[in-house]
């Protein structure tokens, strides 16, 4: 089993992830992002910021760590 993600680590959304919302082009398949902290009750939320800006015209953003994948 892959080491827990953790601030620091290079990030995309699964491709798991991407199918199950039906994302299969744009933003989210190609995201790309360094994790800049971790929060929630349990640390099961990243913030990221993102290698280029979003559609909302943000680098940062959130995530929960399900969601994620450490980029190979």
């Amino acid at each position: 089993m892959p080491a827990p993600l953790a601030v620091g680590d290079r990030v995309r959304y699964s491709s798991r992830f991407c199918r199950t919302i039906g994302a299969v082009s744009g933003f989210t398949p190609q995201a790309r992002g360094t994790i800049v902290n971790l929060w929630g009750a349990a640390s099961d939320f990243a913030e990221i910021l993102w290698d280029f800006t979003s559609p909302d015209g943000t680098r940062i953003g959130g995530a929960h760590l399900s969601a994620l994948e450490r980029c190979k």
